[in-house]
């Protein structure tokens, strides 16, 4: 049977049944619910809520013109590979999964590779500005967004003597992220930390050593304990609060934001190393294009040109362009990396300018 006959036929037994249905779970109760931003995302909470929390199996949609993925745990996810010859402007704003497929198989001779990043990185909310253009989102718009998370540790001492319900609120009101606060290490203070052993007297060895709170973090139910609600609890003196925190950019805003990071920090590199810097030409990354990976860079110094690069956890430099042409390769002998006759990887920014330092030097 092929491909395109075996998905037909999967998708003709798994047909969306809508009788009895509620509004999050049809296809017009969807169609009425994306007319905004803020709407959109109350229909996603309430079929995460369905999903999730009453087990219920929903049925499975592609809206916003093919852009996102309504699974049927309740999740939502950014869709990837629809074929370039498909416009999304003739995707139907609410699709049931068969449609989608059935109309993908209508419209193109392609194989379709079609993939969703199921994370909440990849919906941008109303009352979040783009960091680079100060720009925010709306519902024409949210799926050209490129998410990061990161987590941190930030003082809470301008919140001192009030209380952790006011923290929160005090964060979600921010416009430049999305923070939220972790259950299991949520406040982190040296007057909770316990040096006792937690397993005392154990055979067990890699029990030995183990001790009850060495960092000092408590967990929401830790201070619940302490005062009847984790959100209730009084902030004091040396608390810190851990944060995971999404930043999110518009797509060329994303490109725009890595290439003058990256660019600022190769041109440091190079100062530092002694170059000359006479022009920087930005280039497509070498080794994957894509929208997380900075572009690479032909640096023309004095000497001629060298091109850098990240090349997954390794900064590439290659030197083929230096005239007159000289084999620095000798001058890494002892260096355990990858190299070749024209370029090395360098293990970070320090190593990367410790290479080019001795570059410099050699043609100095």
């Amino acid at each position: 049977m092929e491909e395109f006959e075996m998905i037909s036929f999967f998708l003709k037994s798994q047909k969306n049944n809508e009788v009895g249905r509620l509004w999050y779970d049809t296809a017009a109760g969807i169609r009425e619910s994306i007319g905004s931003l803020d709407e959109f995302k109350e229909l996603l909470s309430e079929r995460h809520n369905a999903g999730y929390n009453r087990e219920e199996r929903l049925n499975e949609f592609y809206v916003l013109n093919g852009h996102y993925f309504l699974d049927a745990c309740g999740n939502c996810g950014l869709v990837r590979g629809i074929p370039e010859d498909i416009a999304h402007e003739v995707i139907p704003a609410v699709l049931s999964k068969e449609e989608f497929y059935a109309l993908i198989q209508e419209r193109t001779s392609k194989e379709p590779m079609i993939s969703c990043l199921m994370s909440g990185v990849t919906l941008a909310t109303s009352n979040i500005f783009c960091p680079h253009c100060g720009q925010g989102w709306t519902i024409d718009n949210c799926y050209d967004v490129v998410g990061y998370h990161n987590t941190a540790v930030l003082s809470l001492a301008d919140f001192v003597g009030r209380t952790l319900g006011v923290v929160k609120s005090a964060y979600a009101s921010k416009t430049d992220a999305v923070y939220r606060t972790q259950y299991d290490v949520i406040i982190r203070n040296d007057r909770f930390i316990d040096l006792s052993l937690q397993y005392p007297g154990t055979d067990s060895e890699w029990k030995k050593g183990i001790l009850v709170n060495e960092r000092g973090w408590v967990d929401e139910k830790r201070l619940a304990e302490e005062c009847g609600a984790a959100d209730d609890y009084m902030i004091r003196e040396g608390d810190e609060g851990y944060f995971n925190i999404w930043k999110h950019y518009h797509g060329k805003c994303n490109c725009e934001h890595l290439a003058a990071k990256q660019e600022k920090e190769f041109r440091e590199i190079f100062v530092k190393a002694g170059f000359r810097i006479n022009k920087i030409t930005q280039l497509p990354n070498q080794y994957c294009q894509c929208e997380r990976c900075a572009p690479w860079f032909d640096i023309e110094t004095e000497f001629g040109i060298i091109r850098i690069g990240w090349r997954k956890r390794v900064i590439n430099i290659e030197w083929s362009k230096l005239s007159p042409k000289k084999s620095l390769l000798k001058l890494f002998k002892k260096e355990d990396v990858t190299k070749w006759k024209d370029g090395i990887h360098a293990w970070g920014a320090e190593k990367a300018e410790e290479y080019l330092a001795c570059i410099y030097k050699h043609l100095s």
